[in-house]
């Protein structure tokens, strides 16, 4: 019924408003249906401290305020998609999120715990969690404080798919990060990335290891980057292109830095270049070579 009842007020709903659901009218756990400007959902009250802000495939939940047809601002967990192709499967999604349950376990399980009971229909949905490598983006950061900490003037350019993570006046660095603590291997996306071009390139090795209570977050880092001075509006826009916006869990997950190891890119580090192919240029029918470069025969310096 609740699901029936949600896919009616979507017909009718008025753009910037939020519609009650009427089944829910007279009950102590009101929600309504929402239609935007580019989505479409439901919403539940929220009165939590906690800033939601998830998503995954074409569904996104979030902490935020809707006005509902009769004027007032509710501050509300609210649930969309931007796809009018998924009506039906989101439909049931919709309901799972504004059904209380008996005597309103299921709302106040929810509001307990809103990004947990995200994390569990994407698990139930089978979504691949950005949250693997998420230290890939932490170390960057890692190394880009660490170098402007320093008085280098420094780009941060791994979120736009430029060769090299970071360009400083200087040099070029790439950043490599692994939560492994037994090798020291790092992993080259193409054949040329460690080829320095026109400046001096190094490479910076990040160890982290995954922790709960102590150590660095992205959002943590990025709140050091402001007490120094950096834009952090520009590192926040970078990290949204990513898929790192701003008030997700995965920004809040904490690693211990244990190793942050600078190599120089010369003649004796182990790449490929383009004198390594005849006549410099790699055999016909290959357009893109990715390979692993064991490091642990290389004397490194170390940033920490």
């Amino acid at each position: 019924m609740l699901k029936k009842a949600i896919l009616n007020n979507w017909e009718t709903d008025i753009l910037g408003y939020a519609q009650e659901i009427s089944l829910l009218d007279y009950t102590a756990y009101p929600a309504w249906t929402v239609k935007l400007d580019d989505s479409y959902g439901v919403a539940i009250p929220y009165n939590g401290r906690e800033e939601i802000n998830e998503s995954f495939a074409n569904a996104r939940i979030r902490s935020t305020e809707i006005k509902v047809l009769a004027g007032d601002i509710k501050r509300v967990i609210l649930l969309t998609t931007d796809s009018v192709d998924i009506k039906m499967p989101f439909a049931f999604l919709c309901e799972a999120l504004v059904d209380p349950g008996e005597n309103g376990i299921y709302r106040i399980l929810i509001e307990a715990s809103p990004v947990m009971w995200w994390k569990e229909w994407k698990e139930l949905l089978g979504n691949k969690n950005i949250d693997e490598r998420i230290y890939d983006v932490l170390g960057e950061l890692c190394v880009l404080k660490y170098v402007v900490e320093r008085g280098e003037e420094s780009e941060w350019n791994g979120p736009d798919g430029a060769t090299y993570d970071i360009e400083t006046s200087e040099r070029f660095i790439e950043v490599k990060s692994s939560i492994n603590r037994e090798k020291r291997e790092v992993t080259i996306s193409s054949q040329f990335q460690l080829f320095s071009n026109g400046k001096p390139l190094v490479l910076v090795l990040c160890r982290f290891e995954p922790t709960v209570m102590s150590g660095v977050s992205i959002d943590s880092i990025i709140s050091e980057f402001g007490t120094i001075g950096y834009n952090t509006v520009l590192l926040n826009q970078k990290l949204e292109n990513k898929g790192f916006e701003v008030g997700m869990s995965a920004r809040k997950k904490k690693f211990i830095l244990h190793e942050m190891l600078l190599y120089i890119i010369d003649e004796n580090f182990p790449n490929l270049t383009p004198a390594s192919f005849v006549g410099g240029v790699m055999p016909s029918g290959i357009t893109k070579i990715n390979y692993t470069v064991d490091l642990s025969g290389l004397t490194p310096i170390s940033l920490l």
